[in-house]
C-alpha cells in the first residue's frame, strides 16, 4: 500500500460524493434518509463543493514524491477520517436520527480510510526497520 494508492482511492470516492451532493442533492440526501428541504439542499451543495475541492486536491497530489508532504497529508486525512467517523456515528445514533438510512456505508468508508492512513502513518514505517 502506498500514499499514491490511498490518495487515488480517496479522490475517487470524494469526487463521486462531491459531484452527487453538488448536482443532485435531493437524491443523495434521500439516499441517506435525510430531509431535502431547500436549506438542506443548499448546505449539501456547499458540502459537495468542498468534497469536489478535496477530491481534486487529492487527485493532483497523488504524484507528490516528497515524503514530508505525503506524511503531512496522511496525518490530516487520518484525523479527518476519524472526525468524520465520529460525526457520522452521532448522525446515525437513535438520539440524533438525522441519518436514517445507509449511514453504515459512510461509517464503513471512514473506517477504511482511517485504517489505511493509520497503517501508512504508524505501521508501515515500523515494517521497514
Amino acid at each position: 500500500m502506498s500514499y499514491k494508492l490511498m490518495f487515488i482511492l480517496n479522490a475517487l470516492v470524494t469526487l463521486a460524493f462531491g459531484i452527487g451532493f453538488l448536482v443532485m442533492p435531493p437524491t443523495v440526501l434521500g439516499y441517506f434518509g435525510t430531509e431535502a428541504r431547500v436549506a438542506e439542499q443548499l448546505i449539501a451543495r456547499f458540502f459537495g463543493s468542498a468534497l469536489l475541492t478535496l477530491g481534486l486536491v487529492l487527485w493532483f497530489a497523488k504524484d507528490v514524491a516528497d515524503a514530508t508532504i505525503q506524511r503531512g497529508m496522511g496525518i490530516a486525512l487520518f484525523i479527518g477520517s476519524l472526525v468524520g467517523l465520529v460525526v457520522t456515528v452521532i448522525g446515525i445514533s437513535p438520539a440524533s436520527g438525522v441519518i436514517r438510512a445507509n449511514g453504515w456505508q459512510a461509517v464503513l468508508l471512514y473506517v477504511i480510510f482511517a485504517l489505511g492512513y493509520g497503517f501508512m502513518l504508524f505501521l508501515k514505517p515500523r515494517m521497514k526497520e
